[in-house]
């Protein structure tokens, strides 16, 4: 079955080549968009045990009641008892009470993220099927549609609402901001969004990264007195935050992250926006950099909080495909650009081919090969397998602080 993505591959290249050079409007090159759009939302939507995180939402499916007699208590339930936000909640009884079945969940949950994701990048790139291949190659579309499932919903509407707020449309953003929160509180991350916008440079990414090792050296200090006293109740939802707030990294998990998150994009961004013909779209992009560079910080001082930087992810995707079609067509800086490829490609390498012993898998089996609805065949439960020993490899002592 995974001829599925090599048949996705061969459309995007060829579209690609067809249309990815054209800068203005065209109606086939948006018909082939919203078709490869249809493509990503069937193929996750109507998938059968793709991804790790999934077989907990399934496990999770079938526990929810078959009527709305309870609706009110059970969605009290979850917030307290799992920390979900109410409108995943009702999503999800709506699919068992009147389908009976976590696909329609699913399929709702990528038309949702899909349809977002290819509106934006239709508005800030004209490179959209190099878009898709970033997109599916970088596998942040199986992760959003498949391992945080729950916190992609909601960035279907984080993405529509930043969008709206760069066009003037507040009352937009605020709307799709509390879509989005009641269905996830990471959506807490768009408020970053209406703040920021500073001018970039390249001393921007020099500021940046001493901003983030001070964090780094000082977090322990910063935990203790903040984190501690502000979340200082019990609750699922309390002990999450704490969780992912006492992460810890070495310092070598610190380059690390650095390199991914802030001194790669940054390079691809920066690159992007200095390239980009259009001011209208130049000073777009320096403001989704602004928001990227402050999540960037966050995610490379502080472990924990590295999924909040999936919020600038599609900005990040958007701009690499501008980057990717410029790479040699201009020749400025092109030894740098090309080692900060080799870099970000080597580094996406080793986060997903990182091997599970327990059942002798990588990341990447957790969407290879494809299974369908067409084959509940129950070898794909290897996948929960190996994802179990992934969440007790990250809940181990060994990579958390000790706040006293």
């Amino acid at each position: 079955m995974s001829i599925i993505y090599l048949i996705f591959v061969l459309l995007a290249v060829y579209f690609s080549f067809r249309y990815d050079g054209i800068e203005e409007y065209d109606s086939h090159k948006q018909h082939r968009l919203w078709l490869m759009c249809l493509y990503l939302i069937f193929l996750t939507g109507f998938s059968y045990g793709l991804g790790g995180d999934k077989f907990v939402y399934m496990r999770e499916f079938e526990e929810y009641p078959s009527n709305f007699s309870e609706a009110g208590d059970y969605i009290w339930l979850q917030f307290m008892l799992r920390s979900q936000m109410p409108l995943w909640t009702l999503v999800n009884m709506v699919g068992k009470a009147v389908f009976n079945s976590f696909y329609f969940v699913q399929l709702v949950q990528s038309a949702a993220i899909n349809t977002a994701v290819c509106y934006i990048a239709s508005k800030y790139t004209h490179r959209y099927f190099i878009f898709l291949l970033a997109y599916f190659f970088t596998l942040q579309y199986f992760i959003f549609n498949t391992e945080i499932m729950r916190e992609g919903f909601a960035m279907s509407f984080a993405l529509i609402g930043m969008h709206n707020w760069i066009n003037g449309k507040k009352w937009i953003f605020f709307v799709m901001f509390l879509l989005a929160l009641m269905l996830h509180v990471s959506a807490v991350t768009m408020l970053i969004f209406p703040f920021v916008h500073f001018r970039v440079s390249w001393k921007t990414i020099i500021i940046a990264f001493f901003i983030a090792l001070g964090i780094w050296l000082f977090s322990d200090f910063i935990l203790v007195r903040v984190m501690l006293s502000v979340f200082g109740g019990m609750g699922a939802l309390v002990q999450k935050v704490l969780f992912y707030s006492i992460r810890a990294s070495t310092i070598f998990g610190f380059l690390r992250s650095s390199l991914t998150y802030l001194i790669f994009p940054f390079v691809i961004m920066y690159t992007s926006m200095v390239m980009e013909p259009s001011e209208e779209l130049r000073k777009c992009k320096e403001k989704m950099i602004s928001f990227t560079v402050i999540l960037a910080i966050l995610a490379s001082s502080l472990a924990g909080f590295t999924r909040l930087y999936n919020y600038a992810q599609i900005f990040y995707l958007i701009m690499m495909a501008d980057f990717l079609y410029t790479l040699f067509r201009e020749k400025n800086h092109l030894m740098i650009r090309m080692g900060t490829l080799a870099g970000t490609l080597f580094l996406l390498m080793l986060r997903y081919m990182t091997p599970y012993n327990t059942t002798n898998t990588r990341f990447y089996d957790f969407f290879y090969p494809y299974t369908c609805i067409l084959n509940e065949d129950k070898s794909v439960f290897i996948r929960d397998i190996a994802h179990e020993e992934a969440v007790n490899a990250e809940e181990s002592d060994n990579n958390v602080r000790n706040l006293e």
